[in-house]
């Protein structure tokens, strides 16, 4: 359909596809196609020895992991910054934590494994509002599922953030409390309940990195700036390809002098 924004996703996506296109020609002509992702990807060999990605594969897999990986990992921010905005409580224990592993530092990723209030703090928003919220998969075979007959082919979508709020799955779904990833309340916990990457063979091919640089990224906003929410602005869902607050999300930053602990 001709709508004004799917004139302009089709006129981004033309010149995404030019720019791309351009860049692996030109890789290809030289004798080394070089160490960077591109590159990478140009040496993979399949099962034969001329099974390489041509140039439709390479341009898939360049524009997954660059678009895929920044929007999600923004709409996680936001989400993130939002619900400890609203949760004073976690805020605080979140800026004790980072305040005592970086000790005024930039962090680094050998601090990584320390902050594991963070981390939690990360993966509970993404319990609550994982941007990918919806997601499908092609059946190989045949199969039948809860009492459902699904043909070879058939197509199944799957909702994390429906899956995420299942009260069966979830004690006090709801609500916002990270404690419930931590390994004593994580152990016996279903290894499907939880899929904002989705799962198995399938799952996100950015998972490590994605968490890796919210968590680098929310430590350094946090160790220098103080987060409170702007009640005038509720927090819309905009459950489009991904889902993102319709109207961004409001809160007040206010800056910490020396990134101080409960300043």
């Amino acid at each position: 359909v001709p709508t004004p924004s799917n004139l302009r996703y089709q006129k981004a996506r033309r010149t995404l596809d030019e720019l791309v296109y351009r860049i692996i020609g030109e890789r290809r002509k030289q004798a080394d196609p070089g160490n960077d992702l591109l590159g990478m990807l140009m040496r993979v060999v399949g099962e034969g020895e001329d099974d390489r990605m041509n140039d439709r594969q390479l341009r898939d897999e360049l524009l997954t992991l660059v678009l895929a990986g920044h929007e999600t990992t923004a709409n996680l921010l936001a989400f993130a910054f939002h619900a400890l905005s609203t949760q004073p409580y976690w805020l605080r224990q979140t800026q004790e934590e980072i305040h005592t592993v970086l000790e005024g530092r930039t962090p680094t990723l050998a601090d990584l494994p320390r902050m594991k209030i963070t981390r939690m703090v990360l993966d509970e928003t993404l319990r609550l509002y994982p941007p990918a919220w919806t997601f499908e998969r092609q059946s190989l075979e045949e199969d039948v599922i809860g009492g459902f007959r699904l043909p070879k082919g058939g197509i199944v979508g799957i909702s994390p953030y429906v899956l995420h709020r299942d009260a069966k799955l979830w004690e006090n779904p709801e609500g916002f409390d990270p404690m419930r990833f931590s390994p004593e309340r994580s152990e016996g916990r279903h290894k499907f309940a939880y899929l904002p990457f989705g799962g198995g063979p399938r799952t996100c091919i950015g998972n490590a990195f994605a968490m890796m640089e919210a968590t680098i990224i929310l430590a350094m906003v946090l160790q220098h700036h103080r987060l409170d929410r702007d009640a005038s602005r509720p927090l819309a869902l905009d459950p489009m390809v991904t889902l993102r607050p319709k109207h961004g999300v409001y809160c007040h930053l206010f800056h910490r002098s020396g990134g101080a602990k409960g300043q």
